[in-house]
């Protein structure tokens, strides 16, 4: 049977993965996209993060509504997903690694101290790529865990203003 762009659904949720190959052929420019966007300082993850997303699809194609949406805007969504769960283990692992290679401090205090300064040379190199005052958003709302009223507050500007700059900033 050929598949093509009226049965590759039809054919996915039958598990024939010949569509899977369609969906690589025809929709592998939104993964590589996404995947770039929204992990750019972790080239060494890409592929993963597109073959996860790509088993994804595989596994939960019936949750694909497509009086919903179009298929490239809920492949997107679901690669956005895998892609910032990887950013999110990554930033995991990093403060893992540093645990592990923190050296023994006689003065506790010195000690997390050291791995906060550690932490947030990596948050910084993470967010760089944002503009400053999204940056500083990211880091109240995420590192400082403040509400969105005292952000607001703070940044002088309203919530929806800092609601939008969040998903911007999660796009970017």
């Amino acid at each position: 049977m050929e598949i093509n762009e009226s049965n590759f659904v039809k054919q996915l949720k039958k598990k024939n993965e010949q569509a899977l190959c369609y969906v690589i052929d025809h929709y592998g420019w939104v993964l590589k996209t996404v995947v770039k966007k929204q992990m750019r300082s972790l080239p060494h993850m890409w592929d993963d993060c597109m073959n996860d997303t790509l088993i994804a699809v595989w596994d939960n194609i019936d949750s694909f509504d497509p009086t919903r949406s179009k298929f490239q805007n809920w492949l997107a969504g679901v690669c956005r997903f895998k892609a910032l769960t990887y950013v999110r283990k990554y930033i995991d692992a990093s403060r893992e690694d540093l645990m592990e290679q923190m050296p023994e401090w006689e003065d506790e205090a010195a000690g997390r101290e050291f791995l906060r300064q550690e932490y947030k040379e990596e948050t910084s190199r993470i967010l760089s790529y944002l503009k400053d005052e999204d940056a500083e958003i990211f880091r109240m709302i995420y590192l400082e865990e403040l509400t969105m009223d005292e952000v607001a507050a703070r940044m002088n500007m309203s919530k929806t203003v800092i609601y939008g700059r969040i998903s911007r900033g999660k796009n970017s």
